[in-house]
């Protein structure tokens, strides 16, 4: 194989590998701890499936706006497969992809799958206010 096709890939898979950490870890990991629901803020949780793709789907337009929200929200992941997550999953009668949003007294005020617009999560989250 001539060195320039080497370097050519060795170039595409440092420039890959740089894309994915700079997608997936620049973002700081939503909480799996489910115990602040009602502790005075209003709480936003996403049910999640880390194989599906409805999930990883619903995490990334949410990640769109978190830093928005989060100095009045708490946003908090159950994850399915554990068992906080399938307790969660059976009391909301939720799915993977679907959020619950739960106002500062603990009282669940919708829940809804992920909206695949920024307004449309926007306008769901200012509900919450």
């Amino acid at each position: 194989m001539p060195k320039s096709l080497k370097l050519a890939i060795i170039l595409v898979s440092l420039v890959l590998i740089g894309w994915v950490m700079w997608s997936f870890l620049g973002v700081k990991p939503i909480s799996k701890d489910l115990s602040v629901i009602g502790q005075g803020k209003p709480v936003v949780v996403l049910v999640y499936e880390s194989y599906a793709p409805a999930g990883m789907d619903a995490m990334a337009r949410l990640n769109q706006v978190r830093s928005d929200y989060e100095p009045d929200f708490k946003f908090r992941v159950a994850h399915m497969g554990t068992p906080e997550g399938d307790v969660f999953v059976r009391r909301y009668e939720a799915f993977d992809g679907v959020m619950v949003l739960f106002d500062a007294t603990g009282d669940v005020v919708r829940v809804t799958l992920v909206p695949d617009e920024p307004a449309s999560l926007i306008s769901e989250l200012e509900r919450l206010r």
